[in-house]
């Protein structure tokens, strides 16, 4: 009994260590803006009730602090380019000229990611605007009021502005949000799958050790 219990204590205290501690990604900025409301943002009523009254866009950069998954959701869009949002394999084009799935975001995908710089990973394009990646003045990463250049944070929502040199500059043509999460370490696992395949030995000599056959 006594070494049972000793190896389901080993299990449990395997748990925690499969729980990484979260990566975020730092943004960093030069300068932000407010966030125009309704109608120049159709979505400025959703994104300030999510937090964000401001944006960044030109200069900005991402960088993550540690290997992460990162999963993508299409919150909504105001456009009739038929743009889409690119990181990777994960790809989302607008189906209609306003969509909004703020109250049930559609799963766009994941991706995992080195720790480090993200320019150049996640990218707006359009079939009748310009293209827009991370640091793009098309490009919006959307603020918390108080958020200083640097902070990490484990969800961020970005925005497109696919004509740029229009009078509305906007960025509400495509919104993401991004969610980061831990990837767990391959050592990690092995232990905690170790210390439940012990737990499972244990047991299976105990009932054997009183009579039960237990069938592999």
């Amino acid at each position: 009994m006594r070494m049972i219990k000793l190896a389901t204590a080993m299990a449990a205290m395997s748990l925690p260590l499969a729980v990484q501690a979260a990566p975020t990604v730092a943004v960093n900025f030069a300068s932000s803006l407010a966030l125009p409301p309704a109608p120049l943002n159709n979505f400025f009523a959703e994104l300030t009730a999510a937090g964000f009254n401001r944006y960044a866009s030109t200069g900005a950069t991402l960088v993550l602090s540690e290997a992460a998954t990162i999963t993508f959701y299409f919150m909504g869009s105001e456009s009739g380019f038929s743009d889409t949002f690119t990181a990777g394999t994960v790809s989302r084009t607008e189906t209609s000229t306003l969509e909004n799935h703020f109250l049930n975001p559609i799963l766009i995908g994941e991706q995992s990611y080195s720790a480090g710089t993200l320019a150049g990973l996640f990218r707006f394009t359009s079939s009748g605007g310009v293209t827009a990646n991370i640091g793009h003045d098309g490009f919006a990463i959307f603020l918390k009021p108080n958020q200083t250049t640097g902070q990490g944070f484990t969800e961020l929502y970005f925005g497109y502005d696919d004509q740029i040199n229009n009078a509305d500059d906007n960025h509400d043509d495509f919104i993401v949000r991004a969610v980061i999460t831990a990837v767990p370490e391959p050592g990690t696992w092995a232990m905690l799958l170790s210390g439940f395949a012990l737990v499972g030995s244990l047991l299976r000599r105990r009932r054997q050790s009183n009579g039960v056959t237990v069938l592999a």
